[in-house]
């Protein structure tokens, strides 16, 4: 099994790049976004990293907050 990571996973390149890891059954070890929470969230608990992190203080704090009940280290 191939393990990824991948940043900007919020854009439209992230996106499309997760949408071909969930087909190839890649693991996604790690994710990066910039501010966009409620997507970051989403991807989070979809692909379950060990990593997520956010270019944005703010969105990281709301982040790690909407994650609590996760695995994942914001």
């Amino acid at each position: 099994m191939k393990t990824i990571a991948i940043l900007g996973s919020t854009g439209s390149i992230g996106t499309q790049s997760l949408d071909v890891a969930a087909r190839k059954g890649y693991k996604v070890d790690a994710l990066a976004a910039g501010r966009n929470v409620k997507l970051a969230e989403e991807q989070l608990r979809r692909f379950a990293p060990r990593y997520f992190a956010m270019g944005d203080e703010k969105a990281a704090k709301e982040l790690k907050i909407a994650a609590a009940d996760t695995d994942t280290e914001i």
